[in-house]
């Protein structure tokens, strides 16, 4: 119990250091700014190439895995969707939005730390996969989606594609495919690259998890509070409910792939939901308050779920 403790409080240190020192010490943007670029841009690639490089892939149930953790994600975002459609009567692209938000996780400033602590380098795999995916699969039906609805007068193909194409120049993605090419072609690891690699990628996740603060620290609660806890309920409580049940119940998946399915779940909202609400300029303050409270949150209920599967 000490130990699963001292993982949690660990991570969750980082962030809230991160937001003390941009909500409360006035820290620049442009500081902050070239902090998230440093450990988005550069730290986290290089520290994602290190992981896919020395990683053994697993072999099994990769399928079951991607379709236990996407299928339930896509049912919570059309319960999401439906929310605003018929209690709040919102329009579909912000419904659209509101359901993102209440599937997609905070998978990489958060989950990738949290997972490797909590599962250990040996067995964090399974859950990378699931990174490599899973912006690829929720922000492209969305986009879809709004871009139908909002009938911007482009070619919807061409929409398509230049949203996949995006998704890919994400610098994340890159790593991790950058990394699979090294581990797939079995190219030599000199030990002096790899020492440094691996010290950079011992730094890369607590930058991340500080720049996960600063942004956090931007979003204010209170503009949409009471609409956030149903969202917020959501994404923390009934998403991982749903992938562990579908993850035990209904591909009788193993132990490592159960808990890597519904741990993934139940991450808070990721920042990048709020980009989503930026970009179509939507919802902008419900979901920023979504993002908060959900991280918040997630505190308690992830702290829950790793005492039940008893690390």
């Amino acid at each position: 119990m000490n130990s699963l403790i001292y993982v949690i409080f660990s991570v969750f240190s980082y962030v809230i250091i991160g937001f003390i020192i941009k909500k409360y010490f006035k820290l620049s943007n442009k500081i902050t700014s070239k902090f998230d670029s440093l450990s988005f841009n550069i730290l986290l690639p290089l520290a994602l190439i290190t992981y896919f490089w020395q990683i053994e892939f697993p072999k099994n149930d990769i399928l079951l895995l991607l379709l236990s953790f996407f299928g339930s994600g896509i049912f919570v975002f059309l319960i999401g969707f439906q929310v605003g459609n018929l209690i709040f009567k919102y329009k579909t692209d912000d419904n659209a939005l509101l359901g993102l938000s209440s599937c997609f996780g905070n998978s990489v400033a958060l989950g990738i730390p949290l997972m490797h602590s909590v599962l250990g380098k040996l067995n964090v795999m399974p859950y990378m996969i699931l990174v490599l995916f899973h912006g690829l699969v929720h922000f492209t039906y969305t986009t879809v989606i709004i871009e139908i609805y909002r009938n911007r007068g482009l070619n919807l193909n061409k929409k398509i594609l230049t949203t996949i194409i995006g998704l890919f120049k994400n610098v994340v993605l890159v790593g991790i495919f950058i990394g699979i090419l090294l581990n797939y072609t079995k190219v030599m690891q000199p030990l002096a690259l790899m020492n440094i690699l691996n010290i950079v990628s011992y730094v890369a996740l607590p930058c991340v998890l500080l720049s996960l603060g600063f942004s956090l620290a931007k979003f204010n609660l209170l503009l949409s509070f009471k609409k956030s806890i149903i969202f917020t309920l959501l994404k923390n409580i009934i998403h991982p409910l749903i992938a562990f049940i579908v993850a035990k119940y209904v591909f009788n998946l193993e132990e490592l792939l159960i808990i890597t399915v519904t741990l993934a779940s139940a991450l808070p909202i990721g920042s990048q939901a709020y980009y989503f609400a930026f970009r179509y300029d939507s919802q902008k303050d419900l979901i920023s308050s979504n993002i908060v409270l959900s991280t918040f949150l997630s505190f308690f209920t992830l702290s829950i779920l790793i005492i039940l599967f008893n690390f």
